[in-house]
């Protein structure tokens, strides 16, 4: 067995230039209606700056950007916004079909932090297993159940953020801002396909603010949406092969490549607020969504399926349920004498004459068996078959919370979040082998379940010093979190080793069937269970004018997770001003990636026969503190430690017009 590492180092390096023009108009002149430049709140817990002279690079789109796009998921609509963000159609890569990994900056999907108002966002229930090698493992929110028409604007801030906001801030912050709009009305629908003729899409969107009191608002947001499945498939060469050789039961294609089928895509999203003193705000936002997805999986040849078809994957001898096995009386149990026959083989060469006559031979064998008592999937499955493998997802969260000021200037935020993403699997066009003909052939696989609760109180205080141009803003806080993942049991017929994984105890020359759902094997007892994780963190963050062109920002935090101990970060950012039109900036921080409970607790069990023998294995995804792991070395898993440095400039060509250019290391 190979040698567990215990650490790896990723680099990414990059250069972002950016162009943007200046579309928010966040302000009137007395005398006209002169637009000012967009501000932002993300990446500084200071009053609101314009982009163009904040210390760290920050992109803004409006929600008049996002409309203008014509994709009609968020994913993508920010694949087309923003530079370094990645994210693909994963044909055939289980869960990551469902809640796709996005990759900001070069890193994991998991390694972006996403707020929504400011607020952390709570992960997804999905971690994927197949998400890609930058997504190997990742656990990152579903950005996707995100709706564009509820949104004012979307900043990201394409900088480290541990420092100032916890947990996978290394790659940058996505900050999605609601709308608070307390009157109007917007409505949209998007149809297309593409130009395949497949994909066809329907979508209906709408928003409404109303107000709440006479200093309030409420503000809804609301989405249907179907998404048809994609096919960028050909023949695979084996299933030709099989028909070319006389198997008229083989689909064409056996296998389909492309995007999944979406259906039944519910979201909404509610935000509110209202003014309870002249200092003094309540605020609520939430949101509801679910969907179901179905992709499929790759080709089950009915010539070369060990435990299913046959005993290997390039065909050898045909893998037969004697059902004997089930006779009451212990006596004649496996006393069936199934006959030893022979597959052709993977990718039968049918214009070989030997292999003609072995496939002819092959045929009238298999035909020729009593299906009372000798029994092969085939008779099932003549042409092997393809399980589709889906999910439903149901996402929810909650915040709500209070702000406000002081006499003596003390700014305060006090909130409340809970959120929940629920991942239902199921496949169907599949079997359980070890359970012969009796088999279902559609299973309910189970749930994984990722519940956050967030408890936060921010301060700001701004402290008057001669010496700086600008008064020191100081902020401060307290966060207190807990995840907790969950597995959950699916259907016994999911799991379950069958009487005819151990028909190889009574018959030596037959295999053992492999056990569980064929594809995806569902939980079972040994996999289930909730995991949880709590954490304290405290920050600090001092921002300044020190003079009338340089701005700098400390900041500092110190978190205590209950399973693998303390982390301390700090960054240090820094913006100076060579003209009205011109900056330079640059930033040097730490960061850090909290394993989730999930990703240090979850097992993926599959069972099988080791050839050979008539003994039972299992092939599984463990923690990393399971007594197996540790023997080879396994160790609870720590923090992901980074180290990110930033230079750029900022350039206000035109009053229309910016451009960016900023380089960046994470280590």
């Amino acid at each position: 067995m190979g040698e567990l590492k215990d650490s790896f180092t990723r680099v990414a390096l990059g250069l972002c230039l950016v162009f943007s023009p200046v579309v928010i108009p966040v302000a009137l002149a007395a005398e006209g209606v002169d637009t000012i430049e967009e501000v932002v709140v993300t990446g500084s817990r200071r009053a609101p700056r314009s982009a163009i002279d904040a210390a760290v690079p920050v992109d803004v789109f409006t929600s008049a950007e996002l409309s203008r796009q014509g994709s009609h998921d968020m994913d993508d609509l920010l694949r087309n916004l923003i530079p370094s963000y990645n994210v693909k159609r994963s044909p055939i890569s289980d869960a990551a079909t469902i809640v796709r990994p996005a990759n900001l900056r070069g890193l994991p999907a998991d390694d972006t932090l996403i707020m929504v108002n400011g607020k952390r966002r709570h992960r997804s229930g999905v971690i994927a297993e197949f998400g890609g090698s930058q997504s190997d493992g990742a656990q990152g929110p579903d950005v996707s159940v995100i709706l564009p028409i509820a949104l004012k604007q979307v900043e990201v801030l394409r900088d480290g953020a541990a420092a100032q906001y916890g947990s996978d801030a290394i790659a940058g912050v996505i900050n999605f801002i609601l709308k608070d709009n307390n009157s109007g009305m917007d409505f949209e629908v998007k149809t297309g396909e593409t130009f395949e003729n497949d994909g066809e899409i329907f979508q209906v969107a709408g928003n409404i603010g109303m107000p709440l009191g006479d200093n309030g608002f409420v503000s809804i947001s609301a989405q249907f949406k179907t998404s048809d499945a994609t096919s960028r498939s050909t023949q695979r060469a084996d299933a030709q092969a099989l028909f070319d050789a006389g198997n008229t039961s083989v689909r064409n294609p056996a296998q389909v490549w492309g995007s999944p089928e979406v259906d039944d895509d519910w979201s909404m999203f509610v935000n509110s607020g209202i003014e309870l003193t002249d200092t003094q705000e309540l605020y609520a936002f939430g949101n509801y969504a679910e969907r179901k997805v179905d992709g499929g999986f790759f080709f089950r040849n009915p010539n070369a399926r060990p435990g299913t078809f046959t005993t290997s994957f390039s065909g050898g001898q045909r893998a037969i349920v004697d059902l004997t096995v089930l006779d009451p009386d212990p006596a004649m149990r496996g006393t069936g004498g199934c006959p030893v026959l022979m597959s052709p083989g993977n990718a039968p060469d049918i214009t070989d004459p030997v292999v003609a006559a072995a496939v002819a031979a092959d045929d009238a064998a298999l035909a020729a068996l009593d299906p009372n008592v000798c029994w092969v999937f085939n008779n099932r499955h003549p042409g092997g078959y393809t399980p589709a493998f889906g999910g439903d997802v149901e996402d929810l969260s909650a915040v709500i919370g209070v702000r406000g000021t002081m006499d003596n200037g003390l700014g305060y935020d006090f909130s409340v979040g809970l959120g929940r993403n629920e991942v239902s699997f199921r496949i169907s066009n599949t079997i359980n082998a070890s359970l012969g003909p009796d088999s279902p052939d559609a299973f309910n696989l189970g749930k994984y379940v990722q519940t956050e609760q967030n408890y936060n109180a921010d301060f700001t205080y701004p402290v008057e010093i001669d010496a700086f141009y600008s008064d020191l803003n100081v902020a401060f806080g307290l966060e207190h979190r807990v995840e907790t993942f969950e597995v959950r049991q699916g259907e016994e017929a999911s799991w379950v080793a069958g009487p005819f994984a151990f028909q190889s105890n009574f018959d030596p020359n037959l295999v053992g069937m492999a056990v569980g759902a064929h594809g995806f094997a569902g939980f079972g007892p040994t996999q289930i269970g909730e995991n949880d994780r709590a954490n304290w963190a405290v920050y600090v963050d001092f921002e300044a004018d020190i003079t009338e062109a340089l701005l700098l920002d400390v900041a500092f935090r110190a978190e205590d997770f209950d399973d693998f101990g303390s982390t301390e970060n700090g960054k240090v950012a820094a913006r100076y001003k060579i003209n009205d039109r011109l900056n330079l900036r640059a930033s040097v921080s730490t960061g850090f990636r909290a394993p989730t409970p999930g990703q240090s607790t979850v097992r993926k069990v599959t069972t099988a026969t080791l050839a050979g023998t008539n003994e039972l294995i299992q092939i599984a995804t463990i923690p990393p503190t399971s007594p197996v792991a540790a023997f080879f070395g396994g160790k609870a898993l720590d923090a992901e430690e980074s180290v990110g440095y930033t230079v750029g400039a900022s350039w206000d060509i035109t009053d229309d017009l910016t451009v960016t250019l900023d380089y960046f290391r994470i280590d």
